[in-house]
């Protein structure tokens, strides 16, 4: 089977790190969405001021750009991996988790994590299915 990639930015990087990390925020091959590792900077490079919990919503909002860009959304996401600094934020995580996805929920991996970038309290990245929804197996949708 032969697939063609498509890279499609979501947003200009008029940042100086974001213009040579060398790196696309989001891939399609097939009906795969990929995302990039996420970070809670918004569209002007910036750290969102607010802690972990306005990071971690900033990281939604900007993989949820990415999938939207590829013809997927957040309900279509089959895995998410989620890079917290501190495990003292992990139930914050998921109060904000909850904000962006419900049942039945991705597959999730969660792990402590040190950042290159100072600042840095949470990433996320995803693998979602473009034109797919989650459903539970077994019900009249699968």
């Amino acid at each position: 089977m032969t697939t063609t990639e498509n890279i499609v930015e979501t947003r200009p990087a008029p940042f100086t790190w974001a213009q040579s990390a060398q790196y696309s925020q989001g891939a399609k091959a097939g009906d795969l969405v990929f995302t990039s590792g996420q970070a809670g900077y918004d569209d002007a490079g910036n750290l969102v001021d607010g802690g972990f919990e306005a990071q971690a919503r900033q990281v939604f909002r900007n993989i949820e750009k990415i999938l939207t860009q590829h013809g997927a959304s957040m309900s279509s996401v089959v895995k998410l991996t989620a890079y917290l600094g501190d495990r003292d934020d992990f139930d914050t995580f998921k109060k904000v988790r909850a904000e962006f996805f419900s049942a039945p929920y991705p597959a999730v991996t969660a792990v402590q994590n040190s950042f290159l970038v100072e600042g840095m309290l949470f990433e996320a990245d995803a693998v979602a299915v473009a034109g797919a929804q989650r459903v539970l197996a077994g019900t009249d949708a699968s």
